[in-house]
């Protein structure tokens, strides 16, 4: 067996971060997809625009994705598409304009009341039944909301997690004041958010197997034995350390002998389903192109952003793509249906709004994403500290033990290194 140092299980944001601070040393990253990168993935297509197929954009409170990107020399552009998402949710009749603007102001006191994350009122209510009765539109907007904003229900949020993701917290409800920002506005990866992780991939000289499934991991006596499989067979590696950057409930199906407290921590970890569909338009005044569609479910909502995300640019002059994606209620209601019938969905919600796109829209594409979003969900808090916690000598990392995005990813992946590094290079 070759013996590495590290071995890192996963190639998304957070497993590839760890390898970045770690790339003094032997490693390698394995990954089971055919891209770098994970929920960052995206296409860069011959013409110019690039299809986004997941992370979209990069607010000002992402400042260690920005830090990152500019060591790897990774170009961000500013971009306003997301500024007033908020505004738009809400509704446009006056009395229950003012029952949302109450309950935000409700929500706002709550975030400046500080107690223990773990507490039941917290951890067990659910942000719906902590918001009360509303009118059924009210209602329905904070529902939008949250889906937009985590993939999650008001019924599935825990109230801990609706404070946590409410406004400009993303780290804990009660810090609002210390969320450091990179104060360059709100940002886009140009190229696609996936050059971001190809960018740390080639950082740290390539060295990440893809198409490659980690079957198992078991301890040895100085160290892991990690037994891999792809097209080409199986093959054996032993590491003094593992990275373990993988969703949780994969997790817990690759590293068979973790404890049972770091196994309930893991079971805690609920994930949303999403389904991105990217539209290609083309640029005014080309040969007209009439995309064929087939039946799609009329109540289902194909897009919940309502096309905010998309490449810059003037879309006459120059087409695009629209990065659009279905959050988790509805990507639950489709998601077996043939891939067609999604992107029929997709096109004619896009139609609804843009009608001029009627014949420019080139092609679009699909990506199901079945541990889409980590979801703050009931219960979660009381296991949340033990997720990032070492075992022997696997150390953990990945959106779901810090924060639900790239800034979580990448930030968990650094601490993971530092955990390492400290472990097989005391003091250094």
């Amino acid at each position: 067996m070759k013996q590495r140092d590290i071995v890192i299980l996963g190639a998304g944001l957070a497993g590839l971060s760890a390898a970045y601070h770690l790339r003094d040393l032997d490693l390698e990253v394995v990954d089971v997809a055919d891209h770098v990168g994970g929920r960052t993935k995206s296409v860069l297509l011959p013409n110019g625009p690039w299809m986004n197929y997941g992370a979209q954009y990069i607010p000002e409170d992402r400042p260690h994705v920005v830090a990152l990107a500019d060591a790897v020399g990774v170009e961000l552009l500013p971009y306003a598409g997301f500024e007033d998402y908020g505004k738009q949710l809400l509704p446009s009749d006056p009395a229950d304009r003012a029952e949302a603007e109450a309950a935000i102001e409700r929500i706002k006191a709550e975030q400046k009341n500080p107690r223990p994350a773990t507490l039941p009122e917290l951890d067990e209510q659910s942000f719906a039944d902590w918001l009360g009765p509303m009118s059924p539109r009210v209602a329905a907007c904070f529902e939008a909301a949250f889906e937009l904003m985590s993939c999650s229900s008001t019924v599935e949020l825990s109230l801990y997690g609706g404070l946590w993701i409410w406004g400009d917290q993303r780290s804990t409800p009660w810090s609002t004041e210390d969320v450091p920002r990179h104060g360059r506005g709100e940002l886009i990866v140009a190229g696609g958010t996936g050059q971001l992780a190809e960018a740390v991939a080639r950082a740290i000289g390539g060295r990440v197997s893809l198409r490659t499934f980690a079957r198992g991991v078991s301890k040895e006596s100085d160290g892991y034995a990690v037994e891999l499989e792809n097209e080409t067979g199986v093959r054996r590696l032993r590491a003094r350390r593992i990275i373990c950057a993988l969703p949780a409930p994969l997790a817990i199906e690759v590293l068979p002998e973790l404890p049972g407290w770091k196994r309930a921590a893991l079971r805690a970890v609920r994930y949303a389903r999403v389904i991105s569909t990217p539209i290609v338009v083309s640029p005014r005044g080309v040969v007209p192109t009439r995309y064929a569609l087939l039946a799609s479910r009329p109540t289902v909502q194909y897009n919940i952003d309502h096309f905010m995300g998309h490449t810059p640019g003037d879309f006459d002059s120059l087409g695009g793509c629209f990065h659009s994606y279905m959050a988790n209620a509805a990507a639950r209601q489709v998601w077996d249906d043939p891939d067609e019938s999604i992107k029929s969905g997709a096109i004619r919600a896009l139609l609804t709004r843009f009608p001029e796109y009627r014949d420019r829209v080139v092609c679009v594409d699909i990506q199901r994403w079945e541990y889409g979003v980590p979801q703050y969900c009931r219960g979660l808090m009381k296991h949340f500290p033990a997720l990032a916690e070492p075992v022997d000598g696997i150390h953990f990392c990945g959106d779901y033990t810090w924060q639900s995005n790239m800034e979580g990813a990448v930030r968990s992946g650094h601490r993971a290194a530092v955990q390492v590094r400290a472990a097989i290079i005391p003091g250094g």
